[in-house]
C-alpha cells in the first residue's frame, strides 16, 4: 500500500509534467509564429472540459438550460 505521501508526492509529478507539456506547447506556438492554433487548442480545451462535465448526471439539467 502507498503511503500518503507517496501519493502526494506521485500527484506532483503528474502536475510538473503537465504544466511542462503547455509549456513545451506554447514556446513550439510562439518560435515557430503558429499563434492562428491557440483558438483551436483553447476551443479543443473547453470542448474537453464540456464533455467531461456531461459525464456527471447531476450537471446535464444546467448544461441542458444554456442550449
Amino acid at each position: 500500500m502507498e503511503s500518503n505521501k507517496e501519493k502526494r508526492e506521485r500527484k506532483k509529478s503528474r502536475i510538473r509534467s503537465n504544466i511542462d507539456f503547455l509549456m513545451a506547447l506554447f514556446i513550439l506556438i510562439r518560435t515557430n509564429k503558429k499563434w492562428w492554433l491557440l483558438p483551436l487548442l483553447l476551443i479543443l480545451g473547453f470542448l474537453g472540459i464540456f464533455i467531461s462535465l456531461t459525464g456527471n448526471q447531476s450537471i446535464l439539467p444546467a448544461i441542458y438550460a444554456l442550449f
